[in-house]
């Protein structure tokens, strides 16, 4: 047994120096307190946040309003030419970004969404969709229909149903879909660069000039402050949907 204990220790030990030994070099180029003064006094530090937290969640509420019906539809339904379907939703993932990028920006400009925050969001929605999908469609493949079936019965409408049954039996894949979206939207440089045009400034916009040539410990801040908003997002969102998940 203590064999056993000391061998997980170790395993666990090695896991834990695997993971964190790239962000080593990170953390150590941040510590310097005048790159942070730096860093928090510029002025669009604040904005670059804040646009990129406002992206992040209008891509997952357009994610929730188209994504959630297609994963209904694809996991619980057979019909002719799903396969079809299930590879075009995969076709953004497959596709570089770029091309993606560049195809859409034509519309995009008829549309005048162009170095708008919206276009730039509805961007962001694109390329995360695939992930949402594929989380929401595993749920809903196991949701057998005779759950909402035995509510019917019981006489529960269709809106009770839902709430009900339907949605604390998904929260687990929404919670995994939304924190894809909100990690996949956070990490988009080249699609907010084309779509937004230097006008739409994201954290991965201001990050990556200092991380690609200039100062690289100015850099190293940006990153680090990136990094502990992604991470700050992600449990938020999972607190909040297990917090509605345990109630319901």
């Amino acid at each position: 047994m203590g064999l056993k204990k000391t061998l997980l220790g170790i395993a666990m030990g090695v896991i834990i120096i695997f993971f964190l030994m790239p962000f080593l070099p990170l953390i150590t180029e941040s510590m310097y307190r005048e790159n942070w003064k730096y860093v928090l006094e510029d002025k669009k530090m604040l904005s670059a946040c804040f646009n990129s937290i406002l992206v992040a969640f209008i891509a997952l509420g357009i994610n929730i309003l188209l994504g959630t019906p297609a994963a209904a539809i694809l996991g619980r339904k057979n019909f002719k030419g799903k396969k079809i379907i299930e590879a075009l939703v995969l076709l953004p993932l497959i596709i570089p970004s770029f091309v993606t990028t560049m195809g859409i920006q034509y519309t995009f400009v008829k549309l005048e969404l162009i170095e708008t925050l919206m276009g730039v969001a509805i961007m962001h929605s694109v390329v995360t969709l695939p992930y949402y999908i594929n989380s929401l469609k595993a749920g809903y493949s196991t949701l057998r229909e005779e759950y909402e079936y035995m509510g019917k019965i019981l006489g529960a409408g269709k809106i009770k149903r839902f709430t009900n049954i339907t949605l604390p039996y998904l929260f687990p894949s929404i919670a995994a879909g939304s924190s894809l979206v909100i990690i996949v939207s956070f990490a988009q440089y080249l699609t907010t660069l084309i779509i937004g045009g230097g006008e739409v400034i994201t954290l991965p916009i201001l990050m990556f000039p200092y991380i690609s040539g200039g100062d690289v410990k100015v850099g190293a801040v940006y990153s680090v402050i990136y990094a502990g908003m992604n991470l700050f997002l992600v449990l938020f969102l999972e607190k909040g949907i297990k917090k509605v998940y345990g109630r319901n």
